[in-house]
């Protein structure tokens, strides 16, 4: 699935962790919908990352992700 130009697999370095230079990945995207509507109005990244050894998980921007990319 690949949605705005990122695909789940995607590394990235967040800007909250640019200084430690910790990898994160992209694992999930989750539809944001209207409660009253029920139409969809975008998606959040669903992004995990290990830090002192635990499994971490957060969100990120499309932007975030693209302008950061690691090639791997």
């Amino acid at each position: 699935m690949k949605i705005k130009g990122v695909s789940i697999g995607d590394k990235f370095i967040n800007s909250m962790h640019r200084k430690n230079k910790i990898i994160s990945t992209v694992v999930d995207f989750v539809e944001k919908r209207s409660f009253l509507t029920g139409e969809i109005l975008g998606y959040d990244i669903v992004s995990e990352h290990i830090f002192l050894g635990q499994k971490m998980k957060g969100t990120a921007a499309f932007t975030t992700v693209l302008r950061n990319k690691v090639n791997s």
